[in-house]
């Protein structure tokens, strides 16, 4: 939705009322989505005997991380930031886990998280010396950009929105890597693409 309030507001082709129209509905459906992911999450914490939960999905091929430091890498990798001076530089990326104390991603079906968090570093190596850590709770939304609006024209870029407005874009290697990327932010964030799920 950030995305496509984004496009609706800087390109020529919609100007005036148009703009304004269709950039009120965005904005609507935006907070209605967000009303219906508090409510879903909100049943979903209040559903204990839930055998399935979306936790399952999220701590597919989770990771220990090392022990001193705790928690769990639930998706990494490398990818490409895009940084303030325009300049794509490569780093690692990971959505990290710490779950609540005495649970285990192998022994409790639903486990609760005590933080789902994004971090960015230069490397996996040193992540623990210096790296951004964002809270997913900071997030909004992750969606594709396409190569004509992005500055530098490049392919497989996916971006994330903060909740401020600011937001991160990321260049992957693929279409596919982008796109798993984003599922697994969506995962997290609760907002998973949906259309595929109707028979």
């Amino acid at each position: 939705m950030s995305g496509l309030l984004e496009i609706v507001q800087s390109q020529p082709i919609f100007q005036g009322h148009l703009r304004d129209t269709i950039s009120a509905q965005i904005q609507q459906t935006k907070q209605l989505l967000s009303r219906n992911r508090r409510t879903i999450n909100r049943r979903m914490e209040e559903s204990s005997r839930s055998s399935v939960s979306i936790f399952t999905t999220i701590l597919e091929g989770a990771q220990p991380l090392n022990p001193s430091i705790g928690g769990l890498i639930i998706f990494d990798g490398i990818v490409r930031k895009q940084s303030s001076d325009m300049v794509w530089k490569r780093r690692y990326l990971c959505i990290r886990a710490e779950l609540q104390d005495g649970q285990t991603s192998s022994n409790d079906i639903n486990p609760t998280f005590k933080s789902l968090s994004l971090i960015l570093s230069v490397s996996k190596e040193t992540m623990w010396q210096q790296c951004i850590l964002t809270p997913f709770s900071e997030l909004e939304d992750v969606f594709p950009v396409p190569n004509k609006y992005n500055s530098s024209n490049a392919p497989h870029v996916f971006a994330v929105a903060f909740k401020t407005g600011k937001r991160l874009s990321f260049q992957a290697r693929n279409n596919e890597e982008r796109d798993m990327w984003m599922s697994k932010i969506q995962d997290v964030l609760g907002i998973g693409d949906e259309e595929g799920e109707n028979p």
